[in-house]
């Protein structure tokens, strides 16, 4: 996920943040997506839904670009809720290929669909803290968005100057 967030005086564009931080949220909720649909039981290109939170579109631009807001306490908060997300990911993600690396002669006696359905309510309940820990990441980042725009461009050339 390449990003120009500075232009030639090494001045910060204030729309240009708010449109990454944007791409970044999209990015972040398509990953979301992704992982909902992994536990229904739709085929997703592991890929396209990395475990590691330094790993994920979001996180490649946390770690990089948007580190340049990190003086703001709404996108310090992020981190942590990422993190918790990716950490119930890695529960889901080892739960669901457990399923998916059963033996064909498991599969034959049924273990695999007895190990689904002793797995479904532990998928569910790490679903439900990932949804959760998205929820903070987008409410800081809605919380980050109007501060930025709440400043004129002086105040953001300030605050996010290095």
């Amino acid at each position: 996920m390449e990003h120009r967030l500075i232009d030639e005086d090494n001045d910060m564009e204030k729309q240009e943040v708010l449109d990454r931080l944007h791409q970044a949220k999209r990015a972040h909720l398509a990953w979301v997506g992704r992982a909902e649909l992994l536990t229904q039981g739709v085929p997703v290109e592991k890929d396209q839904i990395p475990v590691l939170h330094t790993d994920c579109p979001f996180g490649q631009w946390y770690f990089s670009d948007g580190q340049a807001l990190n003086d703001f306490p709404e996108f310090e908060s992020i981190d942590e809720a990422h993190r918790h997300l990716h950490q119930a990911y890695a529960e889901i993600f080892k739960l669901v290929t457990e399923e998916e690396n059963a033996s064909m002669f498991s599969k034959m006696l049924g273990f695999a669909r007895r190990q689904h359905e002793r797995n479904e309510p532990l998928i569910r309940m790490h679903m439900e803290a990932l949804e959760e820990a998205s929820r903070s990441v987008v409410h800081h980042l809605d919380a980050l968005e109007k501060k930025i725009r709440e400043m004129d461009e002086e105040q953001f050339a300030e605050a996010v100057r290095t």
